[in-house]
């Protein structure tokens, strides 16, 4: 008789918000919707939909990652403007990272880089994503910065709208400021605060909140000007 599930499932769905932009006056200029997998070996795989209006961009990831936050496998796909624009599939282990993949672009595309397990993770761009980055924070030392050198994004683009393939950031750092109690439309949360600082692209200022229960759920995320993005967990389900 086979036993009951040897997971937990997590879905939600975070709103995209713009200020001052006279094509979105509702304010509303993208979604991303998630559904989380829980193994019993620890590994978490998280899938996630994301739309962005304001340049036609959809974007489809899934990745995995293991007990510990570090990448395992990853897929993205990009379509722009309504037409296929590239996929990429990345394999990580605890010294290599490689990708295959074809783009619009470039065509047939491959790489391998060696890595360091202590890398942060891997930036895809979704928001799930990047709150999965803090989760390889090491919190032991406080609150602070901690830069993660030659660390590996699926695009250098701040909106994710390149490649995917390997691009890398140089001086990107987290800045971590302890745990606030945060309120959106899902409900109010116990978070842990991070900003993204000195970043290598000159992104503006983003902070952001995630759950401190150890899946590192995105809650909440602020992107100063010129973007004036405001991003919020808007539904959050437990399945099971």
């Amino acid at each position: 008789m086979a036993s009951g599930p040897k997971h937990r499932e997590i879905s939600g769905v975070i709103s995209y918000q713009i200020d001052g932009h006279p094509d979105f006056p509702d304010r509303n200029w993208g979604i991303e919707r998630f559904h989380m997998t829980h193994h019993g070996d620890g590994h978490r795989v998280m899938r996630a939909y994301c739309e962005l209006h304001d340049v036609a961009l959809t974007r489809d990831v899934v990745a995995t990652v293991d007990a510990d936050f570090h990448p395992h496998d990853t897929f993205v796909r990009l379509t722009k403007d309504n037409k296929f624009h590239g996929s990429t599939w990345y394999r990580w282990t605890d010294t290599e990272a490689e990708y295959q993949g074809y783009t619009v672009e470039r065509g047939r595309i491959s790489e391998k880089v060696e890595i360091d397990r202590n890398i942060r993770g891997f930036g895809t761009h979704n928001l799930t994503g990047d709150a999965w980055l803090a989760a390889r924070f090491d919190r032991s030392k406080g609150e602070g910065i901690q830069t993660f050198h030659n660390n590996l994004l699926s695009s250098i683009d701040h909106r994710g709208a390149t490649g995917p393939d390997f691009q890398r950031t140089t001086t990107s750092s987290l800045q971590y400021s302890g745990v606030e109690t945060v309120t959106v439309p899902a409900g109010t949360f116990e978070c842990y605060k991070f900003a993204f600082v000195m970043t290598s692209n000159d992104h503006p200022p983003y902070e952001f909140w995630v759950t401190t229960d150890g899946d590192f759920l995105f809650i909440k995320g602020t992107v100063a000007a010129p973007y004036n993005w405001t991003f919020e967990l808007e539904e959050l389900n437990i399945i099971r």
